[in-house]
């Protein structure tokens, strides 16, 4: 991957902060075209502070240090900072065309005029730029006010167009997709050859993410009536008073093969993982600490493996040394034979080669919210044009390791949302997998 976390949100502030400067340079103009020294000015202090202030704060200083208060002031400030974003963009758009049409007419109107006056008077640029320019200018002070007018509504018109057809256009509820996909495992036992697995992830229960809705995905996930329901991590948002709803929302839930779980970062964020985990357990989740479950159907086994968000990374010492300080990967794999098939829950898919390395056959995860506002994208061609593709090629769907063609993996786009609590073109996914 090569660069952290940390980086990657840094530098997605840093490029708005760049579009918003060109924007307000764009926008902030004298009658000339060029950015006049108080348009720079303004437009750095509306970047900065107005535009930019806000996201820094959410990518920057809350995905690192996670203050609760945060979460209370973005609730309250998301929806009319996002509009705002919207609508700077629009207006650029606008004046950009607006600019380009102006230009054109004046290239059109010094153009006629070159026509009408002899070739022996033109060679003069300072006159022609003088003719263009007091020309222009005699034009605009003669524009009548009902077309000013007129410019101003559609402008206003335009605007609330714009705004309506993104906020259609963000996904709820209603927009939820269940993704039907079999993968073939090679070497899986006969007894498990059509095994149902239920998947979720990213509940990020919170004030967003209500109890009620989280009812809703329990029960869509019942209706599947899977053998097994895996959900890999972030059953919260950064509360642990957040995880009480999800408990009791997702208490429900049944499979003949059981119900499990990993941890997620934002799990960890609660600063008190250990009661995260105990109240998602009494809800009937088993949550797979760096350990692993033996699944039997028959006389088959298969080894179900789940990580813990701390050490999802262990794995590469393990690799060098066949095991760890800290012990949790020897914990994982204690008991499993190379033989057996092996499923493994790790929340976060940037660690994919490494397990597969370790043996791995299917890693299932989240994390990535499959890009969760997703500017450009085709499943076809596995392309996503979001800040998630800054971080990873693993953003969302069906994988399969490049150094271990066996060995796959599927990553979910989870139904939950992180920072803004919309998805764009990245409807909320609960996935029914089938082994064969």
């Amino acid at each position: 991957m090569g660069l952290s976390q940390f980086t990657i949100n840094l530098l997605s502030v840093l490029l708005l902060v760049l579009l918003h400067l060109l924007l307000g340079l764009s926008i902030l103009r004298d009658r000339n075209g060029r950015p006049g020294r108080i348009g720079v000015v303004v437009g750095i202090i509306v970047a900065l502070l107005l535009l930019d202030g806000p996201f820094f704060v959410i990518q920057v200083l809350y995905k690192t240090w996670h203050p609760a208060f945060v979460d209370t002031i973005w609730e309250v400030i998301w929806f009319p900072w996002f509009l705002l974003q919207v609508n700077v963009i629009f207006y650029a758009i606008y004046r950009g065309i607006r600019s380009m049409i102006a230009m054109m007419k004046r290239y059109r109107r010094t153009d006629e005029h070159n026509e009408k006056e002899p070739p022996t008077r033109m060679k003069n640029n300072t006159l022609r730029k003088k003719i263009a320019t007091v020309t222009d200018s005699v034009v605009r002070e003669e524009r009548p006010a009902r077309r000013r007018f007129i410019r101003s509504a559609a402008l206003a018109l335009g605007g609330v167009a714009a705004n309506a057809t993104l906020l259609r256009g963000a996904n709820d509820d209603e927009d939820l997709v269940i993704e039907r996909v079999k993968i073939k495992v090679p070497g899986l036992p006969e007894s498990f050859r059509g095994l149902r697995i239920a998947l979720v992830s990213d509940v990020h229960s919170n004030e967003f993410m209500t109890r009620e809705r989280m009812e809703f995905f329990a029960a869509r996930l019942n209706e599947l009536e899977a053998d097994l329901i895996v959900m890999p991590g972030d059953f919260v948002h950064s509360r642990v008073r957040q995880v009480y709803p999800f408990a009791e929302a997702f208490s429900e839930l049944k499979a003949p093969l059981g119900v499990y779980g990993v941890t997620g970062n934002h799990d960890y964020y609660t600063r008190d993982i250990d009661r995260v985990i105990r109240e998602v357990e009494d809800a009937g989740i088993h949550v797979l600490v760096n350990e692993n479950v033996k699944l039997r159907r028959g006389k088959d086994t298969l080894a179900l493996l789940g990580v813990d968000e701390d050490a999802i990374y262990d794995v590469k010492e393990y690799l060098k040394r066949t095991d760890t300080a800290r012990g949790a990967i020897d914990n994982m794999v204690e008991g499993v034979s190379d033989q057996e098939t092996k499923i493994l829950l790790c929340h976060k898919p940037y660690p994919f080669e490494e397990y597969a390395a370790l043996g791995v056959d299917l890693m299932l995860s989240g994390h990535t919210h499959g890009g969760q506002i997703v500017l450009a994208g085709s499943e076809r061609r596995n392309m996503n044009v979001s800040i998630a593709s800054l971080a990873s090629t693993y953003i969302s769907g069906h994988y399969r390791s490049v150094d271990h063609p066996n060995a796959q993996m599927y990553i979910s786009r989870g139904v939950g949302t992180t920072g803004l609590p919309l998805r764009i073109n990245c409807p909320p996914e609960i996935t029914h997998l089938m082994l064969v």
